[in-house]
């Protein structure tokens, strides 16, 4: 039995032992005595590589603090989520084992954001913070260290019961102290947040504080850099230029494309071919109940005008439909002399 604030705990085993930690500043045990410098370092952070911030259920770890509703953390319990009621500074003292030379140090460092989650059983550090902080990791089984850009070594986690868990055994600084060691988060810049947002503008970026929650404030730069995709997004398509060949002959070269009606009309048609001839400007639509029935009704038009004017198809222009390129339709043109041209992908003004 453990009796901290006048409750009692039931320490069935040495890992709820090793989570089990009391709050200075309610403990009618330590009387709300703060640690010395120097002490044995018990109140410890567990290393998690899923979290993703700093989190504590104790307010009185904070240096400083702001109250607010800063969401919620779901648990493995689906109907028991946490939730974060405060996010503030803390200073922690700690031993760090440089693995250079083997020696060890203490030093104090600032934690920030950290976030206050009442009913944690246990204070974490997450890895991907501290990367971000700028540190870099290296790991054996025997611990892990994080170094600065220098190499040094500024934070060491130990294993601790299970070789696959490591904490970092601190002391908890109650007032500033000068020049700590910074583990401060890096927020995401200007240039991370325009490229993960897809080049919005800078008028769309000043909206995100007002609708998104805990969306930092973000700096405007006075010069930027200007992505290649981002300019490329924002490129005005010039207009296509017209092309001052046309037919000398009726039905000299024949434009044709196949649409389909957003809703079926009220004799069951739900495709439109449209034939246009290059030289008058004719142009018949005719309809279809299904797109397979392409090849049979251009073969009917090409016929009925071959056989009611003078005149026969020479080209036949159209884009790469596959209605256009049927084996059937493909013969049919063979048989009749007709020369198919077909438009380059995706440039549809080819095909008038």
């Amino acid at each position: 039995m453990a009796q901290c604030d006048n409750k009692f705990v039931l320490l069935t085993s040495p890992i709820a032992e090793n989570l089990q930690r009391c709050d200075r500043a309610l403990c009618t045990a330590c009387k709300g005595k703060e640690a010395p410098h120097g002490c044995s370092y018990n109140d410890k952070w567990f290393l998690d590589s899923g979290a993703s911030a700093y989190f504590t259920s104790f307010e009185s770890d904070f240096v400083s603090m702001t109250q607010g509703n800063y969401g919620h953390i779901e648990t493995a319990n689906s109907k028991a989520s946490l939730f974060m009621v405060a996010v503030g500074t803390v200073l922690i003292e700690h031993e760090i084992i440089d693995p250079k030379n083997k020696t060890t140090r203490t030093a104090i460092s600032k934690l920030w954001p950290v976030y206050c989650v009442p009913g944690m059983t246990m204070c974490l550090l997450s890895t991907g913070q501290l990367l971000q902080s700028k540190l870099s990791i290296e790991g054996a089984m025997d611990g892990s260290t994080f170094c600065d850009s220098s190499g040094d070594a500024v934070l060491s986690a130990l294993p601790n019961l299970w070789e696959s868990i490591q904490v970092v055994r601190t002391c908890i600084i109650k007032n500033n102290v000068p020049n700590p060691v910074s583990l401060v988060t890096r927020h995401p810049d200007y240039e991370t947040i325009h490229h993960c947002l897809g080049h919005i503008s800078d008028e769309a970026m000043k909206h995100v504080l007002d609708n998104v929650e805990g969306a930092e404030k973000t700096c405007f730069p006075n010069k930027k850099h200007v992505y290649c995709g981002c300019a490329l997004e924002k490129l005005h398509q010039c207009s296509f230029p017209e092309n001052p060949k046309c037919s000398s002959e009726t039905l000299g070269l024949i434009h044709s494309d196949l649409l389909e009606l957003p809703t079926l009309s009220y004799s069951k048609y739900k495709w439109v071919i449209i034939f246009l001839d290059d030289y008058s400007f004719y142009c018949r639509v005719v309809f279809l109940h299904k797109k397979a029935d392409a090849a049979e009704e251009i073969k009917a038009v090409f016929q009925l005008w071959s056989n009611t004017t003078s005149h026969s198809v020479k080209h036949l222009h159209t884009d790469n439909g596959g209605e256009y390129m049927t084996s059937e339709l493909q013969s049919f043109l063979r048989e009749q002399r007709i020369v198919h041209e077909t438009s380059t992908s995706h440039v549809h003004q080819q095909n008038s």
